[in-house]
């Protein structure tokens, strides 16, 4: 018996040692993978220092609340008035657009935009010095990539009394600018 038993535990050292070196052992894979590499722009907007807030900052969607105006009378913090005529007043703020470029050559873009609807009766929209109308324009033509670029939201509102070519006093105005990124 003393015989069987030392075969039995050198067998089960054998067999011991032996996985030691099975769990040791590695394998090797590969993975070949396609990409193609495709050029594209992006547009985002930025709050500007000297402007309002924007709502959704840095993404291609934002918003802009002016608050309440007026001709006379305080304004929102980033909102300024820098005309006021007998006919009607201007309500201005400033805002960054970014366009991000990868993959091209171009060195600029052009910046273009239009009003998604028709100003309400009374209004009238620019970004810089381009009225707004559903037709869309060129704001610049030499956009720099990567980098923010200034511009300002011009509202002029009229002072004319309603039903006389004025706007309805005290309604909210919501409108939709579209604003299309090309490159050069």
């Amino acid at each position: 018996m003393k015989g069987f038993k030392r075969i039995r535990n050198i067998a089960t050292a054998a067999l011991l040692l032996s996985s030691t070196t099975l769990l040791a052992q590695t394998a090797t894979g590969t993975i070949n993978a396609v990409l193609i590499n495709k050029s594209a722009i992006a547009l985002v907007f930025d709050s500007d220092p000297g402007g309002v807030t924007l709502g959704g900052a840095t993404t291609s969607a934002a918003s802009v609340n002016l608050g309440t105006v007026s001709a006379f009378g305080p304004l929102s913090p980033g909102v300024t008035r820098p005309t006021v005529t007998a006919g009607n007043y201007t309500v201005q703020t400033l805002f960054d657009v970014q366009v991000i470029q990868g993959g091209l050559t171009s060195s600029s873009y052009t910046l273009s935009a239009q009003l998604a609807a028709a100003a309400p009766t009374g209004f009238t929209y620019a970004i810089d010095a381009v009225t707004l109308t559903t037709a869309m324009q060129t704001i610049q033509s030499n956009g720099a990539y990567n980098a923010d670029v200034q511009h300002a939201l011009n509202l002029t509102v009229s002072t004319d009394a309603p039903g006389a070519g004025g706007p309805a006093v005290g309604t909210p105005l919501t409108t939709t600018i579209n604003f299309t990124a090309t490159s050069n």
